[in-house]
């Protein structure tokens, strides 16, 4: 089949939970078109080489801001969204015609259907999340969500139907019909490896400046309060740099490979709360402190999720106590998933009729 791939580029998270889709989409012959742009791009292409098509896809505004909360960019921002993904679905649906496409999946990009082949969304916030969870407001999002998502064939939801990670964000729906609503299970480009846990704490320092700088100056001045082996990514790409004081070795970031086994290595994950990396904490079954970034709503929401289902202990950035945080998230349960990312691509393929089974 010639299947088009398509992507949201806000973050890394949708390329690297994607990439087991389209491995897999890969290995079984089928012919893979992937349409993104950005860093998410780039990714994909050192990931899967000439295995794939890729096409620079519409490129959506972002509505992050070092200025303003996630919430008000947003509706700064939907006016241009709202063209960009109706510019888009212009592009795709000549795609569709001219490339003899057989199958859509898009994740996260609600531009990327068409009417003349099967649709398929992987998305896993059917809900925005409102500040103060302001309950008109999360109506008027969920609906106008369902307005633009009901163009799918099927919303496929990277979570569990029961005892979620995501919570709110894409249960407990208002407006979408269960039968159109698909929970297949976690997505995750990570693989636990039967390896040492030598490395107590392993701190991802990343997200948009400056609050990423600012989490930078909070965390590393408190280190030298820790006992055992410490290591710290910085989220800083460009030129590599590894430097080691005392028992702390500081890398300015991780390439996949090297990030991969230093989280298998670890006892302990101390990174932001995106959904991406909660899945892959999951996925090789860690226990993690988050510190969600200030002002994202989103990463606000799944943090305090987490800790009042007794998951993940959660801190704002603000409050940071290394210490003493890092002893209260040991008394955290972590999350033991009914079953991993292998079994979550065999239930998408079922879902989109593409499974052997």
């Amino acid at each position: 089949m010639k299947i088009f791939y398509s992507l949201c580029s806000w973050g890394l998270g949708h390329a690297t939970r994607s990439l087991p889709v389209i491995r897999r989409l890969v290995d079984e012959s089928n012919e893979v078109i992937v349409y993104t742009d950005g860093r998410s791009l780039a990714l994909l292409k050192s990931e899967l080489h000439n295995n794939c098509e890729f096409i620079n896809s519409t490129e959506y505004p972002s509505p992050f801001s070092e200025k303003i909360g996630f919430a008000l960019r947003f509706l700064k921002t939907a006016p241009a969204i709202l063209n960009a993904i109706k510019q888009e679905n212009i592009e795709v649906t000549n795609l569709v015609k001219e490339r003899k496409i057989d199958l859509i999946i898009s994740d996260s990009r609600f531009g990327s259907y068409s009417n003349d082949v099967p649709s398929y969304l992987i998305f896993h916030q059917p809900r925005f999340i409102a500040p103060f969870r302001i309950l008109p407001a999360e109506i008027i999002t969920e609906y106008l969500n369902h307005f633009l998502l009901n163009k799918f064939n099927k919303i496929i939801i990277p979570d569990y139907e029961n005892n979620s990670l995501s919570g709110d964000l894409s249960h407990n729906l208002r407006y979408f019909n269960s039968d159109k609503v698909k929970y297949i299970g976690i997505l995750s480009d990570f693989e636990q490896i039967d390896i040492k846990e030598d490395i107590d704490y392993l701190f991802s320092i990343s997200g948009p400046e400056p609050t990423r700088t600012i989490l930078e100056n909070q965390i590393l001045p408190q280190l030298k309060y820790l006992k055992g082996n410490i290591a710290v990514s910085l989220g800083k790409p460009g030129e590599y740099k590894k430097e080691t004081y005392g028992n702390t070795v500081i890398y300015s970031f991780l390439e996949k490979k090297r990030r991969d086994e230093l989280m298998n290595r670890s006892k302990m994950v101390i990174s932001r709360s995106g959904y991406t990396t909660i899945m892959d904490v999951a996925e090789i079954g860690k226990k993690a402190f988050f510190i969600p970034t200030p002002g994202q709503t989103e990463q606000l929401y799944l943090a305090h999720h987490l800790k009042k289902t007794g998951k993940f202990f959660s801190q704002k950035q603000r409050n940071i106590d290394i210490n003493q945080d890092l002893e209260t998230a040991k008394n955290y349960l972590g999350f033991a998933p009914p079953w991993k990312t292998d079994e979550s691509v065999e239930n998408l393929f079922r879902e989109i009729g593409m499974s052997h089974n």
